[in-house]
């Protein structure tokens, strides 16, 4: 007799990450998978990716797309119902239909939204509204995400959907003081950090014109911009030449993730101009190490502030709004707000907060799952 108490949970991604072991894909997405220590006891974790080996470690399987290792797979899955499925991305109609047909009704699937829109093109959109349709729930960072795809009836209704974090960090707060030390910069100036894309996306040039304003407004500060694409490289730095932001402004460029954490600690205010996020892991880390966010009022920014409970928020693509929200600033008591923000993050971005609104969602669809006679 199977075990009543035991809750068979899955987390599969069937995109193909072209790994070649279980360990290589741990490193590369730490930030997505550390919520799983988190998760409630009684329930039982098999992880599923698919790369360009077959391994098997612990709680972790690795697939290929090929015939032998698809038939294992079926075999697995069908070893472990009932159970909740957690399917990766609105991207793989097909995958997730054939799998839905394939298993059976002994499990309930919930599909994680990973950024983006339904397609504009009718066939896809068809296909996608064929295929996840006949979900279970899906994740989304906030509700507001989903409405597109209700538009689209590809969700039927928001009560489907969960509001879970998608990803988050091991970074922690510590003390401001030494990591300006470490990182040789200056004791008493107000710093504001940048980490995104020079893209159009993540909109620099909305970010300068406002910090242009606020320079010219009598405001003494440092702004350090961290970003690997550089589509708009040429372009920001055009700008600063031309404003002479040369002495307020400091292109940083690429530098390997850890290497951030002590300088969101070092940073009083964490800045993005971003149009359209599907969370923001550079935010969370950001409010890990207690760095106050300045944001745009998108949706999923609206719940990784608490609809701005820390820090401030401004409208998209707005440098005037963004620069009264930076004079605004320069009137927050920072330590307790540096605080607040370690705090919020805690209770809605942290893994802790990631495993345990998992752990319901998982609860709330295998409730109604019945064990076969």
């Amino acid at each position: 007799m199977p075990d009543s108490s035991l809750v068979n949970f899955i987390d599969l991604s069937v995109y193909n990450r072209n790994i070649t072991s279980v360990g290589q894909e741990i490193d590369l997405t730490p930030h997505s998978l550390g919520y799983l220590p988190f998760l409630d006891k009684n329930i039982e974790v098999a992880i599923i990716r698919f790369g360009n080996a077959s391994e098997t470690v612990g709680a972790y399987r690795l697939y290929r797309y090929r015939f032998n290792d698809l038939i294992q797979l079926l075999r697995f899955l069908n070893s472990r119902k009932p159970a909740v499925v957690l399917f990766h991305g609105f991207s793989f109609p097909f995958r997730f239909l054939l799998f839905k047909l394939l298993l059976g009704k002994q499990f309930k699937w919930m599909v994680q939204h990973h950024a983006g829109n339904p397609s504009k093109n009718k066939l896809k959109s068809f296909i996608q509204r064929l295929a996840y349709s006949q979900a279970d729930g899906y994740l989304f960072v906030n509700r507001a995400q989903a409405q597109p795809f209700i538009q689209k009836k590809i969700i039927s209704t928001t009560d489907s959907v969960f509001e879970i974090m998608e990803c988050s960090t091991s970074f922690v707060l510590s003390d401001k003081t030494a990591a300006r030390k470490t990182l040789g910069l200056s004791a008493d100036k107000t710093i504001f950090i940048w980490v995104g894309n020079l893209d159009s996306n993540k909109d620099p040039l909305c970010l300068l014109e406002a910090f242009r304003l606020f320079r010219n407004q009598g405001h003494d500060f440092e702004l350090y911009l961290f970003y690997s694409k550089t589509d708009l490289l040429s372009q920001v730095e055009t700008f600063i030449t031309q404003n002479q932001l040369e002495f307020v402004v400091f292109l940083k460029g690429k530098i390997d993730n850890p290497k951030l954490e002590p300088w969101y600690n070092a940073a009083d205010f964490f800045v993005a101009c971003s149009h359209s996020e599907g969370s923001g892991l550079a935010m969370a880390e950001a409010m890990a190490c207690g760095c106050v966010p300045i944001v745009t009022n998108i949706p999923s920014f609206l719940y990784m502030t608490q609809a701005g409970a820390v820090g401030k928020m401004f409208n998209t693509g707005s440098p005037t709004d963004l620069t009264q929200k930076l004079v605004e600033s320069a009137r927050i008591e920072l330590e307790p707000e540096r605080m607040k923000t370690r705090e919020v993050f805690m209770e809605r971005l942290s893994f802790q907060a990631i495993g345990k609104k998992t752990s319901q969602a998982i609860h709330q669809l295998h409730s109604d799952l019945k064990y076969s006679s």
